[in-house]
């Protein structure tokens, strides 16, 4: 196996740990934006350890992934393992109090394989963009939640 960069993004959100937890889970968020067509879940319980997820991604590069939920602690950590175009991501995120307040989401991505399809710059590129907007889209739903409730 060729193994690839480890990838990591951190995000403060202005909410309890529940509530980023529960925004995390929200798949509605990375949709109708140009970047992902679809987040489906395809079997098991959404959510639930072996339940069976399919991204199709149509920005930075078009691409389908497959993901299965490896691991799931409410309301601290998710992991789950993704393969698209050769390559099988481990990604791993975690929910913590933040001691200003809100929550601190950190998420981990470890890749090995080798793509035929694309570049190991542009294949690293493209999963740094796909880590940075899963969590900037939290912060963006945990604003509007926020701003919701005052």
């Amino acid at each position: 196996m060729f193994a690839l960069p480890h990838i990591e993004y951190s995000v403060t959100v202005p909410v309890p740990v529940e509530v980023a937890f529960r925004a995390f889970q929200n798949l509605e968020r990375l949709l109708h934006r140009g970047i992902y067509d679809e987040a489906v879940w395809t079997e098991g319980a959404p959510w639930q350890v072996g339940s069976r997820l399919r991204y199709v991604i149509v920005k930075p590069v078009q691409t389908t992934v497959s993901a299965v939920v490896a691991s799931i602690s409410p309301p601290r950590a998710i992991s789950m393992l993704n393969h698209a175009m050769g390559v099988t991501a481990e990604q791993n995120v975690s929910f913590s109090p933040d001691i200003r307040g809100g929550t601190n989401i950190r998420m981990t991505m470890d890749m090995v394989g080798k793509s035929s399809e694309l570049s190991e710059t542009t294949l690293r590129e493209a999963i740094t963009f796909v880590t940075h907007d899963a969590l900037d889209t939290v912060i963006a739903l945990c604003r509007r939640r926020s701003s919701a409730a005052s």
